[in-house]
């Protein structure tokens, strides 16, 4: 039986990179793996883990500690349990380990932090020194977006890689996390059968579009009194948020519920009629892959996104777009929405379960890594 590790850093609460691992760990175990995952040990780490992994599924747990000390426990472990793939989740300083165990090193890029408009230039610099390092350290590279899938191969280029194997391997969604609790919904929040329900979820920050999305509803909310903002999740915008509502008079238009704990979103994702996604057109927002993306797919109801990046190459005609940083255009977009009579989305979610994912892993690690 092969062995693969997943090696993680920092808290699933604010660091989403560990959701990858517990997404494929019961389907590669079905797949005849042994499965072990890293993670630091924090209380909604275990609580995740037990939630949605199986006995099969074997956790180590690491006290939270200077980075060094953190790189060194787990190159100890990792030595100790001798895995055949190394699967490091995010090639950040913290995962960077058992650079010279024999296993094979398989990196995760899920965005591009050496364009992190808010760091610092020392700081963008050492992650794009990461980024390039990634390349010479990896037997293979698994990129979540196109854009970063298409980045990575000319990078490889120019290091005299270019045989390097790689695979666009977008996030995906839990099957037994993502149900649909129409009745439970109901129960947590009184809906009005009038009422039209747009749910975000993600961080309130000004550059994930949360003051765009307010600031749209604050538009039609005299004109179209049933048409509601549901908002799940916190973010360092938060607070100004909360005040914003509090001053405008929008707390009967918009809802703001905070961090949702996952085994929750369900419940509110069921009184969904459509989902927001705004997005910027930078390389920022083109390089990531929102992994709300992809539990919003089981819903099965409108996505209202822009044409950037993973959201696009993944709804194609099937999304409902605006122009990106565009109060009127996502308010226009809404009452358009508003005026049709059906809210679906015509996409077969299966294709995007992590179910798929692992049996893509699968073939991939055994035909292109392990030949």
């Amino acid at each position: 039986m092969k062995h693969i590790c997943f090696v993680t850093t920092g808290d699933i609460r604010t660091i989403a990179t560990a959701k990858r691992a517990l997404g494929l760990a019961n389907h590669l175990v079905n797949l005849e793996w042994r499965v072990t995952i890293l993670m630091q040990d924090t209380e909604e780490n275990r609580h995740r883990v037990a939630m949605e992994c199986t006995d099969s599924v074997q956790a180590y747990y690491f006290p939270w500690t200077k980075a060094k000390d953190e790189q060194r426990w787990k190159t100890t472990k990792i030595r100790e349990l001798n895995p055949d793939v190394v699967y490091y989740c995010a090639f950040v300083g913290r995962n960077i380990c058992a650079r010279r165990h024999h296993s094979i090193k398989i990196v995760e890029h899920s965005e591009l932090q050496s364009k992190f408009k808010e760091a610092g230039f020392i700081r963008r610099m050492y992650y794009y020194g990461c980024e390039f390092y990634s390349i010479r350290f990896a037997d293979g590279l698994l990129n979540a977006s196109k854009y970063l899938d298409s980045i990575y191969k000319k990078r490889a280029a120019r290091l005299g890689k270019k045989h390097l194997p790689m695979l666009w391997y977008p996030y995906a969604y839990n099957k037994d996390v993502c149900r649909v609790e129409r009745e439970k919904a109901l129960q947590v929040i009184e809906k009005d059968p009038k009422h039209r329900y747009f749910v975000f979820m993600g961080s309130l920050v000004r550059n994930y579009g949360a003051f765009t999305m307010i600031e749209a509803f604050e538009k039609i909310k005299d004109s179209h009194p049933h048409l509601k903002l549901l908002l799940m999740g916190r973010g360092r915008h938060f607070n100004e948020v909360n005040e914003y509502i509090e001053q405008h008079g929008l707390k009967k238009t918009i809802k703001l519920l905070g961090y949702v704990p996952e085994e929750e979103i369900a419940t509110y994702f069921s009184l969904a009629d459509a989902f927001l996604l705004p997005l910027h057109d930078t390389i920022q927002d083109w390089a990531r892959c929102p992994s709300k993306l992809y539990m919003y797919l089981p819903y099965q109801r409108p996505i209202i996104t822009c044409k950037i990046g993973e959201p696009y190459e993944v709804l194609g005609d099937k999304g409902t777009y605006f122009h990106t940083d565009s109060v009127d255009s996502l308010t226009k977009t809404i009452l358009q929405l508003a005026e049709k009579d059906e809210w679906n989305l015509d996409i077969k979610p299966a294709q995007h379960e992590w179910k798929a994912r692992a049996e893509q892993l699968d073939e991939w690690l055994k035909t292109v890594i392990m030949h």
